[in-house]
């Protein structure tokens, strides 16, 4: 088995130092969500947190509906409303039921499949005619003779039987096949003031439309839905010919909006069906029979409608797949059916709901459409539009695992990578997973009827982020300002934010690397400074060292000081870079090209020429904080740092401007041109160094062939000790290249050499006796 490298081992192990803090803030940010999801949708026990955590989830319901937009409804759907118009023109409410027994028989001869009734008949219709008319025949009956008796008495019974309008209503109400009463259930506080006998004739019929199948029955008494004491009844005489009854009683949520409507309810230990259901079932033809109620441990779980289910929850209600605002469903006035002024076929095979949408008789609600004035009516006819075409809102355990997906996702997943990346980028994230997030809920709603939870995902998110990004700015942020602190001076910001993102590669206090060290010193500084006034003198040096220092940190280079007019500076610390001694010499280089653009400028303004000499040494130095407690300065110490500066020395006496050691021309032999120009021993060292001239980039080669094969020639002759020939070589270069410094210098010693040979065994190394 294969180990894993160490540097992955190192990165592994780093990575787990940052993201351990932020997954124990995300831990227990999303333990507290899933106790809070539980206790919210699981347990369901009432609490004033978990009333306005509900309450919240809620409101981004209504949003998606009205994100979402209206949709047409099912066009069998239609509304005959009693509406102002209807009382201006039939009178004050409540109508005599003449009226509606005309509706009831227009609708039969228009051929409308089912009707169905959103209000309730108690009481015997209000006839001052028909109370006179009984009257009169009472007396009649008690006081005239028998002959003339059976002539007036005949005429006035057909006269009673005319003023009779709940007789009337009942006759057309048999008449028509598919009528549906509602009726609606009683609190405790109104029970008394029913009729007892009027409520037990109305329940010899109620009693037939239970719902008979019902699946698990044990488990019915965890019911916790509709079960009132009593309920306002029918008319017996009416409720004699309707085919079936529903109740219509509308329970609002806590904020008093309309959300869900009750299918089911418990009286007398039977189970009812809404006015919705039995209006479902008339117009598709489906007998109670066929309907079963299946109930769970937890409650309600559906009902099974024919091929269909209604989901429901524990306590029976249904989501109501609202599709617009009022007026969304056609709606025609009671007076107009009633008076025979709308054309049949407007009603042919349609269900019609007739209910009050008349301001002072209307129950209106409030629903995610609409805050005001949306007659009870019509959210009846949604409700049933959503079961005859089994359109619901899905919020059962798929949804919940879903939820609880996110919930972990937001937590843990996104703790993880909020704490890995800066807080810029955790915004960014935050407004991507949020984003992202919200649009899924918003589509699953509108293209599926899913409905997932919004607030706790969310919120664990957002508590997410601020609490991790809180940690790191009172933690981490510390320490990054503190990085930043110490090396804004010294560095790049580029390579500063590299160090901020990763603190831990930061050594403060002193340690040992490998690194490239550059010193840069002007040539003749202190003639140029004679020359000049120390105003001049400042902008000149000023302007030269920031064109330097630009260069320096373009390359990643950090700066450890100014001595003056030289400048320190190094590679591979505090950030780590394997290319360090590549990035050193390519900052020689440009420094060079900056110069001579900075030398054309001088010169058109008459300053003074301004030339340099670059040292670099490659090797392991000790570089961290080095000062007192109370001033330190970030730099580099060592045999290796003393050797840059000796190089950069060393310029003077070979005339050159760029030399690097034998340690740097081995890392950067394929990438730059250079030519070997002395095996030396500099001051201070015992051990001989081969430096090199840098001359350029390697696709410069072909420009430098020449100069570098026949000055190695050279060097080749003068250091096998033949003065002579060397003599002819460097004289032969110094005549085709007369500003190439190292000949002359060659040229000079060789000649020295010929008169005076150095004493001892001759090796080729040259001892350099200044710095």
């Amino acid at each position: 088995m294969k180990r894993m490298p160490k540097n992955l081992i190192s990165r592994a192990t780093k990575v787990g130092r940052r993201v351990r803090p932020a997954l124990v803030i995300s831990f227990v940010i999303g333990l507290t969500s899933l106790v809070l999801y539980s206790l919210l949708y699981f347990v369901q026990r009432p609490t004033p947190l978990l009333d306005f955590l509900a309450d919240i989830e809620l409101k981004t319901l209504d949003a998606r509906f009205q994100l979402r937009g209206a949709r047409n409804p099912d066009q069998c759907i239609v509304i005959v409303a009693i509406d102002q118009k209807s009382q201006d023109v039939l009178g004050r409410w409540p109508f005599p039921r003449s009226h509606f027994a005309d509706a009831v028989d227009y609708l039969r001869e228009a051929e409308a499949r089912v009707i169905a009734f959103d209000i309730n008949f108690p009481q015997p219709d209000q006839n001052s005619a028909l109370r006179a008319l009984t009257k009169l025949k009472q007396d009649y009956d008690a006081q005239a003779r028998a002959s003339a008796k059976s002539r007036f008495g005949a005429q006035l019974g057909a006269m009673l039987q005319e003023a009779d309008n709940d007789k009337r209503f009942a006759q057309a109400l048999f008449r028509y096949p598919n009528a549906i009463l509602g009726y609606f259930f009683l609190p405790k506080n109104v029970t008394s003031s029913q009729n007892p006998e009027r409520v037990k004739e109305f329940l010899q019929y109620l009693s037939y439309q239970t719902y008979p199948q019902i699946i698990n029955p044990e488990y019915k008494k965890s019911f916790e839905g509709l079960d009132y004491p009593s309920l306002s009844p029918n008319l017996g005489i009416l409720s004699l010919y309707a085919k079936n009854f529903g109740y219509f009683n509308v329970i609002p949520d806590a904020d008093g909006t309309v959300r869900k409507v009750p299918v089911i309810a418990r009286f007398e230990g039977n189970f009812y069906p809404s006015l919705d259901v039995a209006a479902a079932l008339a117009y598709t033809n489906l007998s109670l029979d066929k309907v079963a109620v299946v109930f769970n441990p937890n409650g309600l779980e559906r009902i099974d409608f024919g091929k269909e289910a209604i989901p429901t929850d524990p306590a029976g209600y249904v989501q109501v797949d609202y599709h617009g605002p009022s007026g969304t469903y056609p709606r025609y006035s009671f007076a107009d059916v009633a008076q025979h002024k709308i054309p049949p076929e407007v009603f042919r095979d349609k269900l019609v709901l007739i209910g009050p949408t008349a301001l002072g008789i209307a129950d209106f609600a409030v629903t995610p459409f609409q805050q005001r004035d949306f007659p009870g009516v019509e959210v009846h006819a949604n409700l049933i539009d959503n079961i005859l075409n089994g359109q619901f809102i899905k919020r059962r355990l798929r949804e919940n695992l879903i939820d609880i997906s996110f919930i972990l996702l937001f937590s843990l997943g996104a703790g993880t990578l909020l704490s890995i990346v800066s807080p810029m980028r955790a915004t960014a994230v935050l407004v991507i997973f949020l984003g992202f997030f919200l649009w899924l809920a918003l589509d699953l709603f509108a293209s599926h009827r899913i409905w997932i939870a919004v607030f706790l995902p969310t919120a664990t998110l957002t508590t997410n982020y601020a609490a991790i990004v809180s940690y790191r700015f009172f933690f981490e942020e510390k320490e990054k300002r503190k990085v930043r602190g110490v090396f804004q001076h010294y560095m790049a910001h580029s390579v500063i934010e590299r160090l901020v993102e990763n603190p831990e590669q930061v050594h403060l206090g002193g340690e040992e690397k490998e690194l490239s060290v550059m010193f840069a010193d002007i040539r003749g500084f202190t003639t140029i400074s004679e020359g000049l006034s120390p105003s001049k003198l400042v902008e000149l040096l000023n302007q030269y060292l920031s064109e330097m220092t630009d260069t320096i940190f373009k390359n990643w280079g950090t700066l450890d000081k100014y001595i003056g007019d030289a400048i320190m500076a190094f590679w591979g610390a505090p950030y780590p870079q394997p290319d360090q001694a590549e990035r050193a010499c390519q900052t020689a280089l440009q420094m060079l090209d900056t110069l001579r653009r900075l030398q054309a400028g001088w010169e058109s303004e008459g300053r003074p020429r301004i030339d340099i000499g670059v040292g670099i040494n490659s090797g392991p130095v000790l570089v961290g904080n080095m000062g007192s407690r109370l001033r330190f300065n970030y730099t580099v110490m060592g045999d290796n740092v003393n050797l840059a500066s000796r190089l950069e020395g060393l310029n003077k006496a070979f005339a050159t401007r760029l030399i690097i050691s034998e340690f740097t021309y081995e890392q950067v032999r394929n990438k730059f041109v250079a030519r070997e120009l002395d095996f030396i021993r500099v001051k201070g060292k015992k051990k001989p160094v081969r430096i090199y001239e840098l001359l350029g980039s390697i696709e410069e080669f072909d420009r430098y062939r020449s100069l570098i094969d026949r000055f190695g020639t050279g060097l080749e002759k003068y250091r096998s000790g033949q003065w002579e020939r060397a003599i002819e070589v460097f004289r032969e270069l110094r005549r085709d290249y007369p500003d190439d410094g190292p000949s002359a210098v060659f040229l000079e010693r060789c000649r020295d050499y010929l008169t005076e040979p150095p004493q001892g065994i001759w090796d080729g190394v040259h001892v350099m006796d200044t710095k």
